[in-house]
């Protein structure tokens, strides 16, 4: 089940509302869909629903049966996800006019919504299946393992709801008298009419303290019904090794031996189910050999009856998820002499449990390796050393990604440095088994400090998912501490070019269900004359968003967001920023290759973006005339392949504008 809150920021393809239910149900949700949550029927919990759905990132919402407070939580919302639609009870229980009624609502929101709705009840399938948005759906259960199944206990544990006169509980109890053997019935909390009937008919019982003690120590189960649909029960006491008999139930239509051993008709007198007990006893080796073939089976159609309503069928890379550590921080290092300690120094006293401390020195050719070395002799417990040739920064990421023995991975260049707190406040998320734990940087450059957020302020009230995914720092591997697994399920490498975070780091983001973002500058980031990213970009910024075109086409099935409005807040500010604004400052003689360069590899990218609604409504938007009609002029004239002429027209008059960033996102 989901966690109930707004301390983590989930980016997942579905959610599953649920009202309160049976634990055995709820317990099938949980395992089936996993994405669950439970909505109280109060005004608080709406409130709290809204705000969590609002505020994440979940493009299925899927209703369980009917609340009143579903419409008014649906109603809202700011943000419009599909919605869907399932219902858990049976055919037989539309003869109760409360049932029914509730069947009727969901009827009528999903023809609203152009919802489908899920049907755990094959009979009630079989007679609406005729219509487009109907699916039948097998919840499954975990499979307990090396549960005890031999006992000495002479009970028979009664499974059914003893109120509901559509459940044969006291022809169950009158069989079990017949019995020839000294048995007894296991009860769960009988109620007074049950007492009198089992004090009436001299019948033996026992009472079970809860739901999960019925089940156990007992030589056979029942469960003869005959309008419920839940196979959950079912499966429940089979997997426990205990044979359980039930009604008219059509999941054992294919298996004829189990169908014959377990299954009692609507007809059957209670001669005839005391008989079947006996039957089931003196075969259950057999029954449980056969139900072994079954649970297979079954698992196996649950698991296509779930991914097919909700249209997922996606195929990760299987990985081993075996890990000596919790966590490995790999410090790229390249000719940093001058910084190198304090960063290792700002490491090492952010140091938690479980943790290693990898430096791969990239054919450093100053003092480095001396530092590392001295770094390496005090701390041997906590510091690997690699040395290799230099490579550049994305193929020491690479190793990284390889060579870390951690279930997670925290990248911390050798001229930045971390707060002490950054590991500590994220080690509970950690724990608790969450994705990418990020940051905020601290930016410091020789004349000031100023904090840069990793979540954008525009979105935090409506999408905090997308508030990460699209600020200008979203590619940055330094802060964020990654499971490694995200990388080898998409089997993704980062681009040994510059921009190397851009290449990977957006798809380590779309795969990412689960993210905690701390809203404190943990990072500390160092503007520096020689950094990569000062640098100016050349021809890279062009390979790398050709690579990351290529690659969202790749990894669309992970994509939870708009495409267009991915591409416009990833590529438009940097097509402006490192392709286009080079353009003015870039010498006359390279002017006509750079051009040809950005035709040749970029061009249907770069006309998608100038075309994509969100971009042209910013240009639109624009109260600058002159800019708003020089970046129209420009972008014609790209279009119809006369950038250079039009490139040289402006320069030469000195009469030129540029886009920036905070334009692309705010606008001017």
């Amino acid at each position: 089940m989901i966690e109930k809150s707004l301390d983590l920021i989930y980016n997942k393809k579905y959610l599953v509302i649920v009202p309160t239910m049976s634990k055995d149900l709820m317990d099938a949700f949980n395992y089936s869909f996993k994405n669950v949550i439970l909505m109280n029927n109060s005004l608080d919990d709406v409130d709290f629903m809204k705000e969590f759905i609002n505020k994440n990132n979940f493009k299925k919402l899927i209703f369980v049966d009917y609340q009143v407070e579903y419409v008014q939580l649906i109603n809202s919302l700011q943000v419009e996800p599909l919605i869907d639609f399932i219902f858990t009870k049976s055919l037989g229980s539309l003869t109760d006019r409360f049932i029914y009624d509730i069947f009727l609502k969901i009827e009528e929101l999903a023809k609203k919504y152009e919802a489908t709705v899920g049907l755990l009840d094959r009979g009630l399938y079989e007679t609406l299946k005729k219509k487009e948005k109907v699916k039948y759906l097998l919840l499954d259960m975990e499979k307990e393992e090396n549960v005890k199944t031999e006992t000495e206990e002479k009970t028979i544990g009664l499974l059914n709801n003893q109120e509901d006169p559509k459940h044969s509980f006291y022809n169950e109890l009158s069989a079990i008298k017949l019995l020839d053997d000294d048995f007894k019935a296991k009860i769960y909390n009988p109620s007074k009419t049950t007492k009198e009937f089992l004090r009436t008919f001299q019948i033996d019982y026992e009472t079970a303290s809860d739901c999960n003690e019925l089940y156990e120590n007992n030589k056979i189960n029942l469960y003869i019904n005959f309008a419920a649909n839940n196979k959950i029960i079912f499966l429940k006491s089979m997997d426990r090794g205990i044979p359980c008999l039930i009604g008219n139930m059509e999941i054992l239509d294919d298996y004829k031996y189990l169908k014959e051993l377990l299954v009692v008709k609507s007809d059957d007198s209670i001669d005839y189910i005391a008989l079947k007990i006996q039957e089931a006893l003196k075969n259950k080796d057999k029954i449980l050999k056969e139900y072994l073939k079954f649970r297979k089976d079954y698992a196996k159609k649950s698991k296509e009856s779930i991914e097919e309503f909700l249209g997922l069928r996606e195929e990760t890379k299987k990985i081993d998820n075996k890990n000596e550590l919790l966590m490995t921080v790999v410090v790229p290092v390249y000719n940093t002499e001058k910084y190198l300690a304090k960063s290792l120094d700002s490491i090492i006293n952010a140091a938690v449990k479980d943790m290693e401390i990898l430096i791969i020195n990239d054919g450093s050719t100053d003092n480095s390796e001396k530092v590392i070395l001295e770094y390496l002799e005090k701390y041997k417990d906590l510091i690997r050393y690699i040395k290799q040739e230099n490579h550049g920064l994305g193929n020491v990421r690479n190793v990284g990604l390889k060579e870390a023995k951690g279930k997670y991975i925290a990248s911390i260049d050798s001229d930045d440095t971390i707060n002490i707190d950054f590991f500590t406040r994220a080690l509970p998320y950690l724990e608790k088994d969450v994705d990418i734990v990020m940051c905020d940087w601290l930016t410091v450059t020789d004349d000031s400090n100023y904090e840069t957020a990793a979540l954008d302020y525009i979105f935090n009230n409506i999408n905090r998912y997308e508030g990460l995914l699209y600020t200008t720092i979203m590619p940055s591997t330094c802060n964020k501490i990654v499971k490694k697994s995200l990388y080898q399920e998409l089997d993704i490498t980062y681009i040994e070019d510059k921009f190397e975070d851009l290449s990977t780091n957006p798809f380590i983001m779309l795969k990412a269900e689960t993210i905690k973002y701390i809203n404190k500058p943990y990072y500390e980031y160092y503007i520096r004359s020689n950094s990569i990213m000062r640098t100016k970009p050349g021809f890279s910024m062009i390979d790398i968003l050709k690579k990351v075109d290529e690659r969202l086409e790749k990894y669309e099935g992970y994509l939870n967001v708009s495409k267009d409005k991915f591409k416009y807040y990833t590529y438009s500010w940097r097509i402006e920023e490192y392709i286009f604004n080079q353009l003015y400052t870039i010498t006359d003689e390279y002017i006509e290759e750079y051009v040809n360069y950005i035709y040749k590899n970029l061009k249907d990218i770069v006309l998608d973006i100038f075309n994509n609604d969100l971009y042209k409504q910013r240009i639109e938007s624009l109260h600058d005339q002159d800019l708003k009609n020089y970046i129209k002029k420009r972008n014609s004239a790209f279009e119809k392949g006369e950038l250079v002429k039009f490139i040289k027209k402006a320069r030469k008059s000195d009469n030129y504008h540029k886009l920036t960033p905070p334009i692309i996102y705010y606008g001017d």
